[in-house]
Protein backbone atom coordinates (compact mmCIF):
# COMPACT_ATOMS: atom_id res chain seq x y z
CA UNK A 1 0.00 0.00 0.00
CA UNK A 2 2.51 2.07 0.67
CA UNK A 3 4.26 1.49 -2.73
CA UNK A 4 0.89 2.40 -4.18
CA UNK A 5 0.47 6.04 -2.35
CA UNK A 6 4.18 6.24 -3.36
CA UNK A 7 3.74 5.77 -7.05
CA UNK A 8 0.37 7.66 -7.63
CA UNK A 9 2.37 10.99 -5.43
CA UNK A 10 5.11 10.33 -8.26
CA UNK A 11 2.56 10.09 -10.89
CA UNK A 12 0.78 13.18 -9.89
CA UNK A 13 3.75 15.24 -9.56
CA UNK A 14 5.11 14.06 -12.70
CA UNK A 15 1.65 15.44 -14.46
CA UNK A 16 2.54 18.61 -12.63
CA UNK A 17 5.83 18.61 -14.13
CA UNK A 18 4.52 18.30 -17.51
CA UNK A 19 1.60 20.55 -17.09
CA UNK A 20 3.75 23.13 -16.26
CA UNK A 21 6.37 21.88 -18.95
CA UNK A 22 4.29 22.03 -21.44
CA UNK A 23 3.18 25.88 -21.26
CA UNK A 24 6.52 26.87 -19.48
CA UNK A 25 9.69 28.33 -21.61
CA UNK A 26 12.85 29.13 -19.54
CA UNK A 27 14.30 32.69 -20.38
CA UNK A 28 18.23 32.25 -19.72
CA UNK A 29 20.08 35.09 -17.61
CA UNK A 30 20.52 38.50 -19.56
CA UNK A 31 22.36 41.27 -18.42
CA UNK A 32 21.22 44.51 -17.74
CA UNK A 33 21.59 47.26 -20.04
CA UNK A 34 20.42 50.66 -19.82
CA UNK A 35 18.44 51.80 -22.53
CA UNK A 36 20.02 54.69 -25.26
CA UNK A 37 16.91 56.56 -25.70
CA UNK A 38 13.98 57.82 -24.48
CA UNK A 39 10.71 55.66 -26.06
CA UNK A 40 8.05 57.41 -27.70
CA UNK A 41 4.89 55.78 -26.17
CA UNK A 42 1.96 57.61 -28.32
CA UNK A 43 -0.94 55.09 -28.99
CA UNK A 44 -1.79 57.77 -32.33
CA UNK A 45 -0.91 55.71 -35.17
CA UNK A 46 -1.68 52.25 -33.56
CA UNK A 47 -5.77 50.41 -33.92
CA UNK A 48 -6.35 49.72 -30.44
CA UNK A 49 -9.55 47.42 -30.28
CA UNK A 50 -11.32 46.62 -27.31
CA UNK A 51 -14.73 44.03 -27.26
CA UNK A 52 -17.34 43.06 -24.75
CA UNK A 53 -14.61 40.51 -23.00
CA UNK A 54 -10.99 41.44 -23.08
CA UNK A 55 -7.28 40.44 -21.73
CA UNK A 56 -6.80 41.62 -17.90
CA UNK A 57 -3.85 42.83 -17.88
CA UNK A 58 -2.13 43.11 -14.53
CA UNK A 59 1.12 44.52 -13.06
CA UNK A 60 1.97 42.72 -10.04
CA UNK A 61 4.22 44.59 -7.48
CA UNK A 62 6.24 42.87 -4.85
CA UNK A 63 6.53 44.96 -1.57
CA UNK A 64 10.63 45.62 -2.16
CA UNK A 65 10.10 46.07 -6.33
CA UNK A 66 8.33 48.78 -7.31
CA UNK A 67 7.26 48.93 -10.74
CA UNK A 68 8.74 51.37 -13.44
CA UNK A 69 7.66 54.68 -13.29
CA UNK A 70 7.01 54.79 -17.31
CA UNK A 71 5.37 51.21 -17.27
CA UNK A 72 1.39 51.79 -18.07
CA UNK A 73 2.75 54.05 -21.34
CA UNK A 74 5.37 51.93 -22.36
CA UNK A 75 3.32 48.54 -22.05
CA UNK A 76 -0.16 50.06 -23.17
CA UNK A 77 2.37 50.74 -27.04
CA UNK A 78 3.38 47.30 -26.65
CA UNK A 79 0.18 45.40 -26.03
CA UNK A 80 -1.81 47.44 -28.90
CA UNK A 81 1.22 46.25 -30.96
CA UNK A 82 0.88 42.72 -30.16
CA UNK A 83 -2.74 43.42 -30.48
CA UNK A 84 -1.86 44.35 -33.85
CA UNK A 85 0.59 41.20 -34.73
CA UNK A 86 -2.29 38.84 -33.81
CA UNK A 87 -4.97 40.30 -35.82
CA UNK A 88 -2.56 40.38 -39.09
CA UNK A 89 -1.37 36.95 -38.45
CA UNK A 90 -5.18 35.38 -38.28
CA UNK A 91 -6.52 37.37 -40.96
CA UNK A 92 -3.58 35.80 -43.38
CA UNK A 93 -5.83 32.63 -42.35
CA UNK A 94 -9.09 35.07 -42.85
CA UNK A 95 -9.56 35.46 -39.42
CA UNK A 96 -10.78 39.23 -39.27
CA UNK A 97 -10.68 39.60 -35.44
CA UNK A 98 -8.69 41.36 -32.91
CA UNK A 99 -7.94 40.53 -29.14
CA UNK A 100 -9.84 43.03 -26.97
CA UNK A 101 -7.82 44.97 -24.63
CA UNK A 102 -9.60 47.27 -22.34
CA UNK A 103 -8.93 50.80 -22.71
CA UNK A 104 -8.88 53.36 -18.95
CA UNK A 105 -10.93 56.56 -20.79
CA UNK A 106 -9.27 58.83 -18.39
CA UNK A 107 -5.77 58.58 -20.45
CA UNK A 108 -6.48 56.47 -23.58
CA UNK A 109 -3.97 53.62 -22.57
CA UNK A 110 -4.44 50.26 -21.65
CA UNK A 111 -6.06 49.06 -18.54
CA UNK A 112 -3.39 47.52 -16.96
CA UNK A 113 -4.29 46.73 -13.36
CA UNK A 114 -1.78 47.60 -10.22
CA UNK A 115 -1.98 45.28 -7.86
CA UNK A 116 0.43 45.38 -4.41
CA UNK A 117 1.80 42.22 -3.64
CA UNK A 118 1.74 40.60 0.03
CA UNK A 119 4.86 39.75 -0.28
CA UNK A 120 8.28 40.70 -1.40
CA UNK A 121 10.23 39.55 -4.63
CA UNK A 122 11.83 36.23 -2.78
CA UNK A 123 8.03 35.17 -2.04
CA UNK A 124 7.38 34.67 -5.83
CA UNK A 125 10.50 32.28 -7.19
CA UNK A 126 10.27 31.33 -10.76
CA UNK A 127 8.48 27.82 -8.73
CA UNK A 128 4.99 27.71 -10.65
CA UNK A 129 4.30 25.03 -7.40
CA UNK A 130 5.01 28.12 -5.35
CA UNK A 131 4.01 31.32 -6.49
CA UNK A 132 1.91 30.96 -9.44
CA UNK A 133 -1.30 29.77 -7.01
CA UNK A 134 -0.13 32.65 -4.07
CA UNK A 135 -0.28 35.13 -6.85
CA UNK A 136 -3.40 34.18 -8.46
CA UNK A 137 -4.94 33.68 -5.04
CA UNK A 138 -3.82 37.49 -4.53
CA UNK A 139 -5.10 38.28 -7.34
CA UNK A 140 -8.52 36.48 -6.99
CA UNK A 141 -8.81 38.94 -3.20
CA UNK A 142 -8.36 42.00 -5.25
CA UNK A 143 -10.51 41.30 -7.90
CA UNK A 144 -13.61 40.42 -5.57
CA UNK A 145 -13.20 43.89 -4.16
CA UNK A 146 -12.89 45.85 -7.09
CA UNK A 147 -14.82 43.68 -10.06
CA UNK A 148 -15.08 46.77 -12.11
CA UNK A 149 -11.65 46.33 -12.87
CA UNK A 150 -11.38 43.72 -14.42
CA UNK A 151 -13.40 42.31 -17.56
CA UNK A 152 -13.03 38.76 -18.64
CA UNK A 153 -12.46 36.19 -15.98
CA UNK A 154 -10.67 33.37 -18.58
CA UNK A 155 -7.34 35.03 -19.51
CA UNK A 156 -4.62 36.92 -17.50
CA UNK A 157 -2.05 38.61 -18.34
CA UNK A 158 0.24 39.10 -15.44
CA UNK A 159 3.82 41.24 -15.18
CA UNK A 160 6.11 40.97 -12.31
CA UNK A 161 8.83 44.20 -12.11
CA UNK A 162 12.15 42.29 -13.58
CA UNK A 163 13.94 41.40 -10.40
CA UNK A 164 16.77 43.30 -8.46
CA UNK A 165 16.88 41.06 -5.78
CA UNK A 166 20.71 38.85 -7.70
CA UNK A 167 17.96 35.95 -7.44
CA UNK A 168 16.87 35.67 -11.29
CA UNK A 169 14.49 33.52 -11.41
CA UNK A 170 10.82 34.51 -11.19
CA UNK A 171 7.44 33.49 -13.00
CA UNK A 172 7.87 33.56 -16.64
CA UNK A 173 5.45 30.83 -18.46
CA UNK A 174 1.66 30.11 -19.05
CA UNK A 175 -0.90 28.41 -16.25
CA UNK A 176 -4.25 27.23 -17.51
CA UNK A 177 -5.64 30.82 -18.10
CA UNK A 178 -3.01 32.89 -16.38
CA UNK A 179 0.67 33.68 -17.78
CA UNK A 180 3.31 35.43 -16.85
CA UNK A 181 5.68 37.53 -17.74
CA UNK A 182 8.48 40.26 -16.47
CA UNK A 183 8.59 44.03 -17.11
CA UNK A 184 11.95 45.63 -17.71
CA UNK A 185 12.80 49.05 -19.50
CA UNK A 186 13.53 46.92 -22.85
CA UNK A 187 9.84 45.53 -22.77
CA UNK A 188 8.78 48.14 -25.61
CA UNK A 189 8.22 47.95 -29.04
CA UNK A 190 11.35 50.81 -29.50
CA UNK A 191 13.28 47.77 -28.62
CA UNK A 192 12.08 44.97 -31.25
CA UNK A 193 14.18 43.54 -32.17
CA UNK A 194 16.89 43.28 -29.41
CA UNK A 195 19.61 40.34 -30.53
CA UNK A 196 20.15 40.38 -26.68
CA UNK A 197 17.21 39.36 -25.43
CA UNK A 198 14.51 36.84 -25.17
CA UNK A 199 11.48 38.21 -23.39
CA UNK A 200 9.74 40.32 -25.25
CA UNK A 201 8.84 37.47 -27.41
CA UNK A 202 8.64 34.99 -24.52
CA UNK A 203 5.56 37.80 -23.39
CA UNK A 204 4.08 36.93 -26.65
CA UNK A 205 4.79 33.07 -26.50
CA UNK A 206 3.43 32.83 -22.43
CA UNK A 207 0.42 35.17 -23.71
CA UNK A 208 -0.15 32.59 -26.40
CA UNK A 209 -0.52 29.92 -23.46
CA UNK A 210 -3.11 32.36 -21.70
CA UNK A 211 -5.08 32.39 -24.51
CA UNK A 212 -5.41 28.88 -25.29
CA UNK A 213 -2.77 28.18 -27.60
CA UNK A 214 -0.66 24.66 -26.65
CA UNK A 215 3.12 24.11 -28.53
CA UNK A 216 2.96 23.36 -31.69
CA UNK A 217 6.31 24.18 -34.71
CA UNK A 218 6.40 25.08 -38.07
CA UNK A 219 5.49 22.66 -41.30
CA UNK A 220 8.94 21.31 -41.90
CA UNK A 221 8.50 21.78 -45.84
CA UNK A 222 5.37 24.08 -46.96
CA UNK A 223 5.71 26.72 -43.64
CA UNK A 224 9.26 26.76 -42.12
CA UNK A 225 11.59 27.71 -45.49
CA UNK A 226 9.17 31.23 -46.27
CA UNK A 227 7.49 31.76 -42.67
CA UNK A 228 10.38 31.32 -39.86
CA UNK A 229 9.20 29.99 -36.87
CA UNK A 230 5.85 29.20 -34.87
CA UNK A 231 5.68 31.38 -32.24
CA UNK A 232 3.81 28.48 -30.33
CA UNK A 233 7.46 26.30 -31.28
CA UNK A 234 10.43 28.95 -30.03
CA UNK A 235 8.77 31.52 -31.64
CA UNK A 236 10.00 33.25 -28.37
CA UNK A 237 13.74 33.53 -29.50
CA UNK A 238 12.77 34.65 -33.66
CA UNK A 239 10.06 37.04 -32.27
CA UNK A 240 12.73 38.98 -29.70
CA UNK A 241 15.14 39.39 -32.75
CA UNK A 242 13.54 40.98 -35.13
CA UNK A 243 13.22 36.89 -37.27
CA UNK A 244 10.36 36.07 -39.39
CA UNK A 245 7.84 34.30 -36.74
CA UNK A 246 4.20 33.36 -37.19
CA UNK A 247 1.29 31.86 -35.90
CA UNK A 248 0.09 28.28 -37.31
CA UNK A 249 -3.43 28.33 -38.98
CA UNK A 250 -4.38 25.74 -35.84
CA UNK A 251 -3.31 28.50 -34.11
CA UNK A 252 -5.65 31.24 -35.49
CA UNK A 253 -8.62 28.81 -35.36
CA UNK A 254 -8.38 28.41 -31.58
CA UNK A 255 -8.03 32.38 -31.39
CA UNK A 256 -10.57 32.45 -33.72
CA UNK A 257 -13.57 31.28 -30.96
CA UNK A 258 -11.63 32.51 -27.84
CA UNK A 259 -13.78 34.73 -25.29
CA UNK A 260 -11.60 38.14 -25.72
CA UNK A 261 -11.38 37.94 -29.77
CA UNK A 262 -15.20 38.17 -30.26
CA UNK A 263 -16.65 41.89 -31.25
CA UNK A 264 -19.94 41.00 -30.16
CA UNK A 265 -21.26 39.44 -26.56
CA UNK A 266 -22.73 35.75 -27.04
CA UNK A 267 -25.74 34.50 -24.86
CA UNK A 268 -23.42 30.62 -24.92
CA UNK A 269 -21.38 30.15 -22.38
CA UNK A 270 -17.64 30.17 -22.83
CA UNK A 271 -15.69 27.14 -22.83
CA UNK A 272 -17.95 25.06 -21.80
CA UNK A 273 -17.08 21.41 -22.36
CA UNK A 274 -19.38 19.06 -24.67
CA UNK A 275 -20.73 15.71 -24.40
CA UNK A 276 -19.03 14.04 -27.59
CA UNK A 277 -17.71 10.68 -29.12
CA UNK A 278 -15.19 9.78 -31.89
CA UNK A 279 -14.78 7.39 -34.13
CA UNK A 280 -11.85 8.05 -36.49
CA UNK A 281 -10.49 5.46 -39.08
CA UNK A 282 -6.62 5.69 -40.49
CA UNK A 283 -5.19 5.15 -43.77
CA UNK A 284 -1.41 5.34 -43.92
CA UNK A 285 0.01 5.67 -47.44
CA UNK A 286 3.78 5.67 -47.23
CA UNK A 287 4.07 5.48 -51.03
CA UNK A 288 2.37 8.91 -51.29
CA UNK A 289 3.96 10.03 -47.85
CA UNK A 290 0.31 10.33 -46.36
CA UNK A 291 -1.58 9.43 -44.03
CA UNK A 292 -5.71 10.12 -44.87
CA UNK A 293 -8.45 10.24 -41.87
CA UNK A 294 -11.93 9.71 -41.67
CA UNK A 295 -14.71 8.91 -39.85
CA UNK A 296 -16.94 10.77 -37.75
CA UNK A 297 -18.15 12.55 -34.45
CA UNK A 298 -20.91 13.21 -32.37
CA UNK A 299 -21.26 16.29 -29.67
CA UNK A 300 -24.12 18.33 -28.01
CA UNK A 301 -22.52 21.79 -28.89
CA UNK A 302 -21.54 23.28 -32.43
CA UNK A 303 -17.67 22.36 -33.92
CA UNK A 304 -16.13 24.95 -35.62
CA UNK A 305 -12.91 23.20 -36.61
CA UNK A 306 -10.77 20.12 -36.53
CA UNK A 307 -7.34 19.99 -35.29
CA UNK A 308 -4.84 17.31 -35.63
CA UNK A 309 -1.05 17.14 -33.92
CA UNK A 310 1.21 14.70 -34.61
CA UNK A 311 3.73 15.20 -31.92
CA UNK A 312 6.65 12.78 -32.01
CA UNK A 313 8.19 11.37 -28.43
CA UNK A 314 11.59 12.48 -29.16
CA UNK A 315 12.30 13.47 -25.59
CA UNK A 316 10.00 10.51 -23.88
CA UNK A 317 12.77 9.47 -21.54
CA UNK A 318 10.38 9.22 -17.89
CA UNK A 319 8.14 12.41 -18.28
CA UNK A 320 7.72 13.95 -21.37
CA UNK A 321 10.07 17.97 -21.42
CA UNK A 322 8.32 20.15 -23.99
CA UNK A 323 8.27 17.54 -26.70
CA UNK A 324 5.42 18.99 -27.57
CA UNK A 325 7.45 21.78 -29.12
CA UNK A 326 8.13 19.68 -32.01
CA UNK A 327 4.54 18.58 -32.54
CA UNK A 328 3.04 19.61 -36.55
CA UNK A 329 -1.09 20.36 -36.80
CA UNK A 330 -3.42 20.45 -39.42
CA UNK A 331 -6.98 21.85 -39.47
CA UNK A 332 -9.87 20.43 -41.21
CA UNK A 333 -13.45 21.75 -41.27
CA UNK A 334 -16.09 19.55 -40.20
CA UNK A 335 -17.95 17.34 -43.02
CA UNK A 336 -21.69 17.18 -43.07
CA UNK A 337 -23.47 14.81 -40.96
CA UNK A 338 -20.37 15.10 -38.22
CA UNK A 339 -18.09 13.23 -40.22
CA UNK A 340 -14.47 13.88 -40.39
CA UNK A 341 -12.12 13.90 -43.31
CA UNK A 342 -8.51 15.30 -44.18
CA UNK A 343 -4.76 14.41 -45.32
CA UNK A 344 -1.86 14.46 -43.70
CA UNK A 345 1.37 15.04 -45.61
CA UNK A 346 3.99 13.24 -43.98
CA UNK A 347 6.36 14.59 -46.05
CA UNK A 348 6.05 17.64 -42.98
CA UNK A 349 7.40 15.57 -40.15
CA UNK A 350 11.15 15.54 -39.63
CA UNK A 351 11.69 13.23 -36.88
CA UNK A 352 11.36 9.38 -38.85
CA UNK A 353 13.31 6.79 -38.39
CA UNK A 354 12.72 4.80 -35.05
CA UNK A 355 9.87 7.48 -33.83
CA UNK A 356 6.67 6.98 -32.09
CA UNK A 357 4.70 9.36 -32.64
CA UNK A 358 1.41 10.55 -30.41
CA UNK A 359 -1.47 11.96 -33.00
CA UNK A 360 -4.25 14.06 -30.88
CA UNK A 361 -7.41 14.97 -32.72
CA UNK A 362 -9.32 17.84 -31.41
CA UNK A 363 -12.64 19.06 -31.57
CA UNK A 364 -12.81 22.90 -31.56
CA UNK A 365 -16.34 24.01 -30.53
CA UNK A 366 -17.26 27.64 -31.59
CA UNK A 367 -17.84 28.58 -27.55
CA UNK A 368 -13.72 27.91 -27.30
CA UNK A 369 -13.61 24.57 -25.69
CA UNK A 370 -11.70 21.79 -26.91
CA UNK A 371 -11.56 18.18 -26.66
CA UNK A 372 -8.66 16.31 -27.08
CA UNK A 373 -8.48 12.79 -28.32
CA UNK A 374 -4.99 10.26 -28.20
CA UNK A 375 -3.67 7.96 -30.66
CA UNK A 376 -0.80 5.80 -31.06
CA UNK A 377 1.76 5.28 -34.18
CA UNK A 378 5.14 4.23 -34.97
CA UNK A 379 7.56 5.11 -37.53
CA UNK A 380 9.89 1.94 -38.21
CA UNK A 381 12.47 2.05 -40.22
CA UNK A 382 10.93 5.49 -41.91
CA UNK A 383 7.51 3.98 -42.66
CA UNK A 384 4.65 4.85 -40.59
CA UNK A 385 2.76 2.14 -38.64
CA UNK A 386 -0.36 2.20 -36.64
CA UNK A 387 -1.29 0.78 -33.03
CA UNK A 388 -4.07 -0.48 -34.73
CA UNK A 389 -5.00 -3.54 -32.65
CA UNK A 390 -2.40 -3.12 -30.40
CA UNK A 391 -2.34 -1.90 -26.92
CA UNK A 392 0.55 -0.77 -24.44
CA UNK A 393 0.37 -0.31 -20.76
CA UNK A 394 2.75 1.98 -18.67
CA UNK A 395 3.56 1.57 -14.85
CA UNK A 396 3.63 5.85 -14.47
CA UNK A 397 1.94 8.50 -15.88
CA UNK A 398 2.58 10.04 -19.44
CA UNK A 399 3.70 6.87 -21.01
CA UNK A 400 7.13 6.34 -18.50
CA UNK A 401 7.93 3.25 -16.35
CA UNK A 402 7.55 -0.29 -17.31
CA UNK A 403 5.94 -1.17 -20.88
CA UNK A 404 3.43 -3.46 -21.64
CA UNK A 405 2.28 -4.96 -24.64
CA UNK A 406 -0.69 -6.61 -25.28
CA UNK A 407 -3.23 -7.68 -28.70
CA UNK A 408 -7.05 -8.26 -28.62
CA UNK A 409 -7.58 -10.99 -25.84
CA UNK A 410 -8.54 -11.06 -22.49
CA UNK A 411 -6.09 -11.10 -20.15
CA UNK A 412 -6.33 -12.55 -16.28
CA UNK A 413 -3.93 -11.15 -13.50
CA UNK A 414 -2.07 -14.46 -14.19
CA UNK A 415 -2.12 -13.81 -17.97
CA UNK A 416 -0.81 -9.55 -16.96
CA UNK A 417 1.90 -11.45 -15.20
CA UNK A 418 2.97 -13.19 -18.15
CA UNK A 419 3.22 -10.03 -19.84
CA UNK A 420 5.30 -8.77 -17.71
CA UNK A 421 2.78 -6.60 -16.26
CA UNK A 422 2.49 -6.24 -12.62
CA UNK A 423 -0.91 -6.48 -10.65
CA UNK A 424 -2.06 -2.70 -9.55
CA UNK A 425 0.56 -1.75 -11.54
CA UNK A 426 -0.57 0.43 -14.52
CA UNK A 427 -1.00 4.57 -14.23
CA UNK A 428 -1.15 4.98 -18.30
CA UNK A 429 -2.39 3.03 -21.74
CA UNK A 430 -2.02 3.85 -25.17
CA UNK A 431 -5.13 1.98 -27.49
CA UNK A 432 -5.00 1.53 -31.00
CA UNK A 433 -7.81 2.95 -32.64
CA UNK A 434 -9.65 0.08 -33.79
CA UNK A 435 -10.38 -1.45 -30.43
CA UNK A 436 -11.73 -0.78 -27.47
CA UNK A 437 -10.06 -1.87 -23.79
CA UNK A 438 -12.45 -2.68 -20.72
CA UNK A 439 -10.42 -2.75 -17.09
CA UNK A 440 -11.18 -4.31 -14.28
CA UNK A 441 -10.27 -3.97 -10.69
CA UNK A 442 -10.76 -7.70 -9.80
CA UNK A 443 -9.10 -11.04 -11.36
CA UNK A 444 -10.70 -12.80 -13.69
CA UNK A 445 -13.28 -9.87 -15.44
CA UNK A 446 -14.96 -8.79 -11.74
CA UNK A 447 -15.62 -5.68 -9.55
CA UNK A 448 -16.04 -1.63 -11.01
CA UNK A 449 -14.74 -1.92 -14.19
CA UNK A 450 -14.08 1.24 -17.06
CA UNK A 451 -14.30 1.33 -20.40
CA UNK A 452 -11.34 2.98 -23.09
CA UNK A 453 -11.28 3.69 -26.61
CA UNK A 454 -8.70 6.02 -26.96
CA UNK A 455 -5.46 6.88 -24.98
CA UNK A 456 -5.01 8.20 -21.30
CA UNK A 457 -2.12 9.75 -19.98
CA UNK A 458 -3.21 8.93 -16.16
CA UNK A 459 -6.48 6.41 -14.84
CA UNK A 460 -7.04 8.94 -12.56
CA UNK A 461 -9.24 6.73 -10.26
CA UNK A 462 -8.06 3.54 -11.86
CA UNK A 463 -4.54 3.93 -11.78
CA UNK A 464 -3.06 0.97 -9.85
CA UNK A 465 -5.70 -0.83 -9.66
CA UNK A 466 -5.91 -2.83 -13.29
CA UNK A 467 -6.12 -6.78 -12.48
CA UNK A 468 -7.71 -7.72 -15.29
CA UNK A 469 -8.80 -6.56 -18.69
CA UNK A 470 -10.29 -6.99 -22.02
CA UNK A 471 -8.87 -5.96 -25.52
CA UNK A 472 -11.23 -5.97 -28.15
CA UNK A 473 -12.19 -5.13 -31.92
CA UNK A 474 -14.66 -1.75 -31.80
Amino acid sequence: MIVGLKKMALALVGLCVLCISLFSCSKDVEAPVVPENPIDTSLANLKFVSNPKNLNVIMFVPTDNPARADYKPRLSQLMVHFQSWLHDEMKRYGYDKYMGLAKDEATGLVNIIEIKGAGTQADYPYEASVSANKIIKEIESFRTANPQLFSSDKHYLILLPERTSGDTGQPFYGYGKYCFALDNAFMSVNHIPNPNSNYLGGMLHELGHGLNLPHNRAKYVSEEPTLGTSLMGSGNVSFSKGKPTFLTEVDAAILNVNEVFQSTSSSELAYESPTFTLDPKFEIDNANQRLNISGSFTSDKEVSDILVYLDPNVNNEGVGVNRDYNAVAWRFNPGTNNTLAGAIDLKELFYKGNTPYDLKIKLLLKNGANTTTDFGFQYVNDELTSFGNVVFTYSNASYAGVKGQLDIGEYTKADLLDKGIEDNSISSIKIGHDVKVTLYDGDHFSGNSLVLTASSTYLSTFNDKVSSMKVEKK
